[in-house]
Formats: structure tokens, sequence, C-alpha cells
């Protein structure tokens, strides 16, 4: 009996510690100072980085802080520093809560740098830093970060987090940037034989602005007006080994995010002209990715041959001529060759871009050319850098009309 006494105390005693174990290194939420954007810039200082941190306050918004909160829901700090890792304990010297990178979404380093050479070791230093997420995103703004951070004020949400949480994941969602995370850009680095795109934006709005199709803009150049927020997200800038070497429209970025598996793009809205009707209107359309791309490979000889089948759904959703397909099956016929001829013009282009000006593959397209190799010497004798520019590339987009649309009567002028 007092056997059985002693082992239930001790029973007791293990589920009392057991119980408690979890507790001593607790944190509260009020203690920390969570950086949720990390900008990086030049340093005039020789050897120095500019570090720019944009700190949320996590009470501001929430049912902790409550509704009358005076408190600002964020605070932005820039100053020089080695790197971002020390950079912590120096802003501590300003900041009277813990620094924290947990829940860091992204880092945004300004164009200049991130042409720099120097940036590689720079942004390598996320590797070492058990915070940071490989899944928080990576960011080219066209002006400086510390000043982007600055001039970035949205309206309608002044919780940063979710601030860059909704612009990035709509944005991704539609294909006009891309996903553009940390452990994809040194995904791209380790195996040194394809390009990074990186989302691009800008909180600065060019001068002297045209009027372009919806996705052929990079971030700044579409004319707004209004009570908004100046930031934009499009387009993309281009990573050749670590380093920034160009910049890519929204519609090159869609077109590429079509042809990335990896990538999990939504609903991609576009305009196409109608062809049929001759006054520059244009049919609404949703675009689908419905099944990964099929790839065949010959690389063998002097030009590598390489064949891409894409396969897509569209959905019309206007129709400015008033056409109406389901009663006339020539006309649409005529329609569905016209959008593969429409859309291989378009994938053309962005195609030839990627050999004869980038010379290299905007997604992870050596990946499959690796199965046709018995070795990864072999591979490496086969030299996929130089190969790709030469190689005879086929893209071909395999479309089904999902859906044409509602289909009206025309109403005569003279009618009703």
């Amino acid at each position: 009996m007092q056997k059985i006494k002693k082992v239930c105390k001790l029973l007791i005693i293990m589920t009392t510690i057991l119980s408690l174990a979890g507790c001593w290194d607790r944190e509260e939420l009020e203690d920390n100072a969570y950086v949720i954007g990390l900008g990086i810039d030049r340093s005039e200082h020789k050897g120095k980085i500019k570090v720019t941190m944009l700190i949320a306050n996590p009470e501001v918004g929430s049912m902790q802080g409550g509704g009358g909160s005076t408190e600002k829901p964020r605070e932005i700090i820039s100053f020089d520093a080695n790197d971002f890792i020390v950079a912590k304990a120096t802003a501590n010297s300003i900041i009277s809560r813990d620094i924290s990178y947990e829940l860091l979404k992204v880092i945004v380093v300004s164009e200049d740098f991130a042409k720099d050479p120097d940036f590689l070791p720079i942004i390598s230093s996320t590797l070492k830093d058990k915070e940071i997420r490989m899944d928080s995103y990576l960011a080219v703004c066209k002006e400086k970060a510390s000043e982007y951070f600055l001039k970035n004020q949205p309206r309608m949400e002044t919780r940063p987090h979710k601030y860059f949480q909704f612009m990035i994941e709509h944005g991704i969602d539609n294909g006009l940037i891309p996903d553009s995370t940390l452990f994809r850009y040194f995904s791209a680095l380790d195996r040194g034989t394809d390009l990074f795109i990186a989302m691009y934006t800008t909180a600065e709005k060019e001068k002297n602005l045209s009027f372009k199709e919806e996705d052929q803009y990079t971030a700044g150049q579409l004319d707004v007006s209004g009570d908004l927020d100046d930031t934009q997200f499009s387009g993309a800038a281009v990573f050749k080994n670590g380093v920034m070497i160009d910049t890519l429209t929204g519609l090159d970025t869609r077109i590429i995010n079509i042809w990335d598996d990896t990538t999990d793009i939504k609903d991609v809205l576009v305009n196409i002209p109608d062809p049929f009707i001759d006054n520059n209107k244009q049919l609404a359309l949703r675009v689908t990715k419905t099944n990964n791309n099929k790839i065949r490979m010959n690389l063998k000889g002097v030009r590598p041959k390489i064949d891409i089948t894409v396969p897509m759904t569209f959905t019309i959703m206007s129709n400015p001529s008033m056409t109406n397909y389901i009663q006339d099956p020539q006309k649409k016929q005529f329609l569905k060759e016209y959008l593969v001829k429409y859309t291989t013009s378009l994938f053309e282009n962005v195609q030839e871009k990627t050999q004869t000006e980038l010379k290299g593959s905007p997604y992870p397209l050596s990946v499959y050319a690796r199965k046709y190799f018995k070795t990864y010497q072999e591979f490496e004798r086969f030299n996929w850098v130089k190969s790709y520019p030469n190689a005879d590339i086929t893209l071909k987009p395999i479309i089904e009309i999902e859906d044409y649309g509602v289909q009206r009567k025309v109403l005569n002028n003279k009618e009703g």
C-alpha cells in the first residue's frame, strides 16, 4: 500500500514539474518590439550598411490595446551598422522593448545596393539568425529603403504586418509580383544555374506617366489619383548569382509565374484586343493554370532542344463585340485559335528576352534538365548557363475556354 502511495506522489510531482517546464522562458507580447519590415541601403561609411526597421506595435488594433489607444501603430528607425543581426542590440539603445525578428515579413533592399556585389554577403547573414524565417520575402525598391518605409503610409490598413501580408499575397495570386521568399533566393543561388526574380516596389510615382495596359507597368508607373498611399507593387527585379541585373514589367513577371510550376497563382485577370471589333475594345479574361507543364528536352548535340506545353483555362468575362459564341461554332473556334496565337506571341517575346538580354532562366528550368544526365558531373560538363542562351526553346500554350460568359441579344437603338 505504501508503495502505491509513493508511486502516486511521484506521479503528482512529475506531472507538476512537466506542467511548469514550458513556462520558464515565456515572453509577454508587450515585452517585444517586432520588426515587420527590414530595410537595407548602402551606407556613406565604408564597410557599413544603413539598416531601417519598421517596428509594429502589437497592442494597436488588438483586444488588449482596445479601440481607443493613442499609441502609434508603428515606429521607424534608421542607422548605420555592420550587419542587421548585431543591429538589434544597437536598436535597443533607442527602443525600450526587446527587438525581435520573429515576425519579420519582408526585407526591402534599395535597387542601388541590390546591384552591389557587397549585397550578397550582407543578405547571407539571414541564414545565421535563427529568428529570421526563410519564408520571409525579399523585395527591391526603386528608392532608398529608409525613404520607402517613411513614405509608405497605407490608409485602409494601419497595422504594418497586415498591410504587407495583404499586398504581397494578392500580388502573388494575380501574378504581378513573384513569390520571392528567402528560401527561393538561396535555392537559386545554390543551384548557380537559374536566375531569381524578386518583387519590385516603390513609394515614388514617376513623372510624365503614359497609359499602358494594366499589366505592362513596373512599380511607380501606374497613374493613380485620390486619397491613397503611393506605394505600388508590380514587376520584378532580376538577380544573377545573388546580385540584381535587370527589371521586368508586371506582364513579363506574370508570364514567368505562369511558366513556373512552383508558384501558386490563382486569379489572373487580363485584357486582350477583341478580334471581332475594330475600335480598340478589349476582352476581359480570367486565366488559370490547370495543371503542371509538360517538358521534353533533347540536350544532345550543339543546340539543345526544349519543348514546353503550358495548360491554361480561359474564362470570358466581357464581350464588347456582343458576339454569340454559343450559336456560332466557327467564331468559337476562331476565338480559341486567336487566343493561342496571341498567348504564343507573348510567350515568345518573354522567352527571347530571357535568352538574349538576361541570358538565364528566371524559373527553375535547370531542375528538369538534371534528370537527363546520369551524374552531376555530366550535368556540370553540359554547362547549363552557357547552353541556355543558345537552346531552341518552344513554349506552347494549351488553351481551354471554360466559359464564354452571358450571351445577350444586341438591342437596336430604335427599340424600347
